[in-house]
């Protein structure tokens, strides 16, 4: 008897993949790749949050550490300009001269209480030594080619006020080629304003609370309609520690909510 061997047939489904099976791969791939794309992303971006809240914390000590400075510096008041030193930022003063209205500068874009306006800066001669004076913000009349009534002072006066170092943010230049006094200006620029007048002026200025007249003490400066509007410090160290707060808080938002995401995403 001749013996026959049976052929064994082999499933094809042993040897190849299910239908199918690439195709949930391939999306299991993009999404894991997406899920470690958007926790970068996250990552980075808490990152930026946390360290704006650093940012506004630093600020806040900043303005507490200047806002200190200046109060011990105003405990002692200065009545000359030949006597004050070299960190005069803060330095209280109280000084008796002749102020030049007739050489006027005017600040422009400075806005009070929403209403558009300048900020009105005039010469002070003191002794031998000229200083600028802020006097105050003076509302804008209705059409530009117009500019603010100054009112001229006469005889010899009494400022009290806090100097000041000129920044980028308040100084004094001409952009425009205007003739004649007062002047609109964009930002302070001490050594063009003694050009233009001739007069050398300190390097700092004096931040003006108050103008009297000799042996008077009634402040004259709102009866020219100027507004004592500068502030040391115009943001207080709280907001800054306010905003810090808040930055972190967003942070701590966001790690949440992506914790929250990942845990959810893997169990899918």
């Amino acid at each position: 008897m001749i013996k026959t061997s049976r052929q064994t047939s082999i499933p094809l489904s042993s040897i190849t993949p299910p239908a199918g099976s690439n195709k949930n791969n391939d999306s299991e791939s993009v999404r894991k790749l997406r899920r470690f794309g958007f926790l970068v992303f996250t990552v980075a971006f808490t990152v930026v949050l946390v360290k704006l809240g650093f940012w506004q914390l630093g600020r806040g000590a900043e303005k507490a550490e200047l806002i200190q400075v200046m109060a011990q510096r105003e405990q002692t008041v200065v009545t000359s300009p030949r006597l004050m030193g070299e960190k005069v930022k803060g330095i209280r003063v109280e000084f008796n001269g002749t102020i030049e209205t007739g050489q006027s500068l005017l600040l422009d874009n400075q806005t009070h209480k929403g209403i558009a306006g300048y900020r009105w800066f005039a010469p002070m001669t003191v002794g031998a030594s000229t200083v600028l004076l802020e006097l105050g913000w003076l509302p804008a009349p209705k059409y530009r080619s117009e500019l603010p009534a100054i009112q001229a002072f006469s005889g010899t006066y009494k400022v009290t006020g806090i100097a000041d170092i000129p920044s980028p943010m308040v100084t004094l230049s001409e952009t425009e080629n205007m003739t004649g006094w007062p002047k609109r200006v964009q930002r302070i620029d001490l050594p063009r304003f003694e050009n233009q007048t001739g007069i050398s002026v300190m390097p700092w200025i004096i931040r003006a609370d108050a103008v009297s007249g000799i042996g008077s003490g009634d402040n004259i400066l709102p009866s020219t309609g100027a507004v004592h509007v500068w502030q040391p410090v115009v943001m207080k160290p709280e907001k800054h520690y306010a905003y810090a707060l808040q930055w972190f808080g967003l942070a701590a938002v966001v790690v949440i909510g992506t914790v929250i995401w990942w845990r959810r995403s893997r169990e899918e």
